[in-house]
């Protein structure tokens, strides 16, 4: 009988012994691979990681596009109207600039947009955000057609109201 629980005591102190040598293996591994990937050759390793992560950009600059703009369209029989305050927003003031100097386009543009599309409006909770995203899409095509290149992050309704 003694034997046995010497035996059992024995194997039963080597497993334990074996797991504690694995266990040490492992964590040498993932010590050196964390080691290795964060100092990775370089004395400053986190202010390289700042440097690459966020690159510099210009502030963010707002146009409200004056005066609001105002459309009809018939709705179930009856005459409705929609009243949009707009503002575009852009990072480039000579887009800014742009988007004063072709004016008159841009309005003209939006307002066929926002006349045709107002149904969706009304049909579907996300149709103020499409129509939102197709003005958007909208300015930036005559910036295209104008200046070469697009030039506005998004356009905003400041104020919407529909009777």
């Amino acid at each position: 009988m003694a034997d046995d629980d010497e035996v059992v005591a024995v194997a039963g102190s080597k497993k334990w012994l074996f797991i504690g040598v694995i266990a040490i293996v492992v964590l040498a591994a993932v010590g050196g691979g964390a080691w290795f990937f964060l100092m990775n050759g370089n004395a400053e390793p986190a202010a390289d990681l700042a440097e690459t992560a966020v690159p510099a950009r210009d502030p963010v600059q707002y146009l409200e596009l004056t005066p609001a703009f105002i459309v009809n369209f018939p709705h179930q029989g009856r005459q409705r109207f929609m009243q949009a305050t707009v503002t575009v927003m852009a990072r480039d003031a000579a887009a800014l600039n742009a988007v004063v100097q072709h004016m008159p386009v841009i309005r003209h543009n939006l307002i066929n947009l926002l006349s045709a599309q107002l149904i969706l409006v009304f049909e579907d909770p996300a149709g103020i955000e499409r129509l939102r995203q197709m003005a958007t899409d909208e300015v930036n095509q005559v910036l295209q057609r104008e200046i070469g290149r697009e030039g506005i992050e998004q356009l905003l309704f400041t104020n919407f109201v529909m009777q």
